[in-house]
């Protein structure tokens, strides 16, 4: 898919496109952010599927670069990614559940 078709399938939907260490660029929409531990996570959501046809998640540390921009570090702790998926999980969930009632 191409930038502009990503741009139009994906209209109000914030895009974060990340640069890999080969310079190969994934393009990812945002899917929540997930205090732990008194740091800011964001849960981003691959747009392309993988060759299983699964989504792939990166759990990113917002930083703020020397010149004040944002940049997305990939947490590489597996219990800070546990954690932070965990409670991304839980938050769809609730979502989903939000405005439910017993008879649902």
């Amino acid at each position: 898919m191409s930038n502009p078709e990503l741009n139009k399938a994906f209209e109000g939907i914030p895009l974060v496109d990340v640069t890999g260490p080969d310079g190969t660029v994934y393009h990812f929409r945002f899917g929540a952010m997930v205090p732990y531990a008194g740091e800011e996570y964001a849960v981003l959501l691959e747009l392309e599927l993988d060759e299983n046809g699964e989504e792939q998640v990166l759990i990113t540390k917002v930083e703020k670069t020397e010149d004040g921009s944002l940049a997305f570090v990939v947490a590489e702790e597996e219990d800070v990614i546990q954690t932070v998926f965990e409670k991304y999980v839980a938050m769809g969930v609730e979502a989903g559940l939000e405005g439910l009632t017993d008879a649902e």
